[in-house]
């Protein structure tokens, strides 16, 4: 459990450094399309919990932090090393934690999730006790958001927190998730039904859960590879990868699960029941999802990638992103730079997107068969850290070789 403490600490945390983060923060798109799965419907019995993070600072980063009770991984935004502020992470006992801001929880915005989702790491081991730290810090926490989280115990769940009072929905009840899992994006259920924003991607996101599920094919893979991916827009009947009719040259994807705010997506992949809890993994595209390839991160490696680092200014896989991403987005003026290029999608040897997908398969083969060594001899951090290190390198230099040259070059 988490001490007392603890509990005021985190309090005081959240109190005291929200007013400093808040320039930070303002005018920050955190526009995001999340869920929380439960083991029971993945192909491989492992909870998983995703999210295509929607924000105007697109230099998404990975740091490794132990200055807690628990020692985590997180997505930061570049310009935060020390992980003041995570959007997504994963601690030493399997607790995996994201948020999607709500904007119908209340009339203005807040400014302290990254903080929030930074001290449950710290402290927190399971989904009970993230429960117990919001109702420590009712009425003192300033949160609008739905929080997904997964533990090493099988627990998933969503929970829309106000700054004063939450609500808890389980993934695994039949009653409120038929299916196995609950999409959120910007809204919550248990807020003003005429306020909040993400209808659209909530109803993809959830069409395209549901279809893997019926398949039974739902996986991290399958996850990152399809919806994480989607450009869709069903209400205009816009397919950009599927193709479109002759002389189109753009597809508008503001309303679209993948788009033109999309600056990283991760999909973190729990352990089934029994399974040591630092095998948990942590998929992350440091970028905008089409324009790259998911990476594995493990805190048992005590460390990064290099490719990933958080620093003060980009990391070498974020600017590698950045140029992929203009084949996508040709434009830079006006409205027309967030208009997806349908010619980017257009078959061919040097197409971008199939050579994406197969490097992030080659992860995922590797990486499946170390987690299965794994499983039967723990692994050293070292052995840990080399192998998602050289992942991250081999997929850095496969985006950097699809990335278009600069003049010179």
């Amino acid at each position: 459990m988490i001490s007392r403490s603890t509990r005021r600490a985190g309090v005081c945390l959240i109190v005291g450094l929200a007013a400093g983060f808040a320039l930070a923060v303002a005018g920050n798109g955190r526009a995001c399309t999340t869920a929380v799965v439960s083991g029971a419907v993945t192909a491989n019995g492992r909870p998983l919990l995703w999210k295509n993070r929607d924000a105007e600072n697109k230099q998404n980063q990975v740091v490794y932090d132990d200055t807690g009770r628990y020692p985590f991984v997180g997505v930061v935004n570049s310009g935060d090393p020390a992980g003041f502020e995570v959007w997504a992470g994963v601690n030493a006992r399997g607790f995996a934690i994201m948020n999607a801001a709500s904007y119908n929880l209340a009339k203005t915005d807040s400014t302290a999730e990254g903080l929030l989702m930074r001290l449950a790491l710290q402290s927190c081991a399971t989904v009970e006790e993230f429960q117990v730290l919001l109702e420590k810090t009712n009425g003192g926490r300033d949160v609008t958001a739905n929080f997904g989280v997964i533990d090493a115990r099988g627990g998933a769940a969503i929970f829309e927190a106000s700054r004063t009072a939450f609500k808890r929905i389980n993934a695994a009840d039949p009653t409120v998730a038929p299916a196995g899992f609950i999409v959120r994006t910007n809204y919550s259920d248990s807020g003003d039904a005429d306020a909040g924003s993400g209808m659209l991607r909530r109803a993809r996101a959830t069409s395209l859960l549901d279809t893997l599920v019926a398949s039974k094919s739902l996986t991290a893979a399958t996850l990152l590879a399809g919806p994480a991916r989607d450009v869709a827009n069903v209400e205009i009947g816009s397919y950009p990868a599927q193709g479109l009719p002759a002389g189109t040259r753009f597809a508008y994807t503001a309303d679209s699960v993948c788009r033109y705010d999309t600056a990283s997506a991760v999909v973190f992949e729990g352990v089934r029941p029994g399974e040591d809890p630092l095998l948990s993994t942590m998929w992350v595209i440091a970028g905008e999802p089409i324009t790259g390839a998911a990476v594995p991160v493990w805190v048992r490696a005590a460390a990064v990638p290099s490719a990933l680092a958080a620093a003060s200014g980009a990391s070498p896989m974020t600017k590698a992103l950045d140029a992929v991403r203009t084949l996508f987005y040709p434009e830079t003026r006006g409205e027309l730079k967030k208009f997806i290029s349908v010619a980017a999608f257009a078959a061919g040897p040097g197409a971008a997107l199939p050579r994406l997908l197969a490097s992030e398969a080659e992860n995922f083969r590797l990486a499946d068969a170390a987690r299965t060594r794994w499983l039967a001899t723990s692994p050293s951090p070292e052995e840990v850290w080399r192998l998602e290190n050289e992942l991250a390198a081999r997929t850095l230099a496969d985006i950097e070789a699809i990335a278009p040259k600069s003049g010179g070059e």
